[in-house]
């Protein structure tokens, strides 16, 4: 590539678009890249990746380029789309004697090169931190509510039942989704052939803090299995006691029953 410096962008897909929907929508054919990661090279030194976790990646695109890209892709408010969707933006430069290959800073990435491989890796991580962010914004949603279901635990009704049913069905889903989709953030085996490019994978990773972030959405996501289990406890001893009540009143009431007929018997 020509240029000395590039823009980088992944934006997380709303809607969950496959990489046969892009494909079609856009009239381009990606190629394989690194693990769940798809690129296609297109016209004016650009590159388009996609991840199986469903964002995209747009490297060296104007903003009139994604915005008419995304609007192609049934993106609502696409002119809008940095106010809209989660996205993650950085400035790539070359430096041929840059370190390792490398270098990570807060908003700049500096690469010897600016080839296929080095923007794959970048736009691998950059995607797999917009996807962590997607969960992160859902846990802390799922966290909020589940905040108030406890405050509610005590007045559990048959009603407020199935809402907690499905709440919880909600959040085991959410954590298989996080595990089938963010079992990605695992290093690509075929970095391990490549001392430059794995040191560019882990920079970034460490940068954007993947690995914290990730056991920060786990420990959520576990607390509020255990928040389940403990309201669902607190409705199943609520229901057991409410049934010996129920019990024990019939047993009054076939007791009284007895003795107003054992009376009745001596009246008459």
């Amino acid at each position: 590539m020509s240029t000395q410096s590039v823009t980088l962008i992944s934006i997380d897909m709303p809607d969950l678009l496959s990489r046969i929907k892009i494909t079609k929508a856009l009239n381009i054919q990606f190629s394989k890249g690194i693990e769940a990661c798809y690129y296609a090279e297109l016209s004016g030194s650009r590159y388009l990746f996609f991840t199986e976790f469903s964002v995209l990646t747009f490297v060296n695109w104007s903003h009139s380029q994604i915005v008419e890209t995304l609007a192609l892709l049934g993106i609502k408010n696409a002119e809008q789309f940095k106010e809209e969707v989660l996205h993650q933006d950085y400035l790539i430069m070359e430096d041929a004697n840059v370190s390792q290959g490398s270098a990570v800073s807060n908003d700049l990435i500096t690469l010897s090169e600016l080839s296929l491989w080095p923007l794959m890796i970048v736009a691998l991580v950059v995607s797999q931190s917009v996807g962590l962010e997607r969960f992160e914004e859902k846990v802390n949603h799922y966290f909020s509510e589940g905040r108030d279901m406890l405050k509610d635990a005590g007045r559990l009704t048959w009603l407020k039942r199935h809402k907690f049913a499905d709440y919880a069905e909600e959040i085991s889903l959410l954590r298989h989704d996080m595990v089938l989709d963010l079992r990605l953030l695992d290093k690509p085996n075929v970095l391990w052939d490549n001392e430059n490019y794995e040191h560019l994978y882990n920079r970034l990773a460490e940068a954007l803090d993947l690995n914290d972030r990730f056991e920060v959405v786990s420990y959520k996501l576990n607390t509020l299995k255990e928040d389940i289990g403990m309201m669902m406890d607190l409705y199943n001893h609520k229901h057991s006691s409410f049934l010996e009540w129920i019990i024990i009143w019939l047993i009054v009431a076939e007791v009284v029953m007895s003795l107003l007929g054992i009376f009745g018997v001596v009246e008459h």
